[in-house]
């Protein structure tokens, strides 16, 4: 099996693939390390193990620990480059770029070669764009849905209460609705801008991850939309390939 771990600011999604057809054979959501090792448990046949992470040092090093301990594996991590995966990163420092923004560009590229952009929503909602060349054209990072209320509610006198109405995307006739209704507008704002800015030929395809997805794919009004709930995941595979190398078929 190969393991893999997507370990962002509030929570950690892993899955293990089975490597001769990538089929997801056990996959997962927990907020800590301590969680994961639980979650995983020690009972899968592990071969491979890879990590995109944006967490603290600390984390990281204890996932590396556990990896090694159990399976006697090194873990691979991901890394962000200038080129990969068919996809030139042009940050004047390349490494600045958040690793999990560039595995879901790099996932995005083998899924479509025409201009996309990538939507990951979660603590903060980022949004990139890649041309059909794959080059990264930039990106926007914003609060996600949740950190901008949260910041309404720390910062004002707004108390938003339990069980507000549906979300639209019209104006609300409550306290609750004008705020919920008004911070989806703005996101699906600003996602419908920047891909509506692209005017390359070809129609450039939407990709949604992370834990909002679904929720904003719903409310975005364009003809090409994906959700990929591993993109990010999935970019670990281009990233860190699988090599079966010192793999002792004894062991784990």
């Amino acid at each position: 099996m190969i393991l893999e771990f997507d370990a962002g600011n509030t929570r950690i999604k892993w899955r293990c693939l089975d490597p001769r057809t990538a089929a997801v054979e056990a996959e997962g959501v927990v907020p800590d390390v301590k969680e994961l090792i639980i979650a995983v448990g020690e009972d899968h046949r592990v071969e491979f193990a890879r990590l995109c992470s944006v967490r603290a040092g600390p984390d990281v090093e204890e996932i590396r620990q556990w990896i090694a301990a159990v399976w006697g594996l090194e873990l691979q991590i991901a890394e962000v480059s200038r080129s990969c995966g068919g996809v030139s990163n042009h940050y004047v420092e390349p490494g600045k770029l958040g690793v999990d923004r560039w595995l879901a560009m790099l996932a995005a590229r083998q899924k479509s070669t025409e201009p996309c952009v990538i939507v990951d929503s979660g603590t903060a909602l980022t949004i990139d764009v890649l041309d059909g060349d794959g080059e990264h054209r930039g990106g926007f990072i914003l609060p996600g849905l949740s950190l901008m209320r949260e910041s309404l509610q720390a910062n004002t006198g707004i108390r938003l209460a339990e069980g507000h109405e549906e979300l639209t995307l019209e104006p609300g006739h409550s306290t609750e609705a004008a705020v919920c209704n008004g911070t989806l507008t703005a996101l699906i704002a600003i996602i419908e801008r920047v891909t509506d800015s692209i005017t390359e030929a070809a129609q450039p395809t939407l990709f949604f991850t992370g834990g909002g997805a679904d929720l904003l794919a719903a409310y975005t009004s364009l003809p090409k939309i994906e959700v990929v709930a591993g993109l990010v995941l999935d970019g670990l595979a281009i990233a860190c390939p699988y090599s079966a190398e010192g793999f002792d078929p004894a062991s784990g």
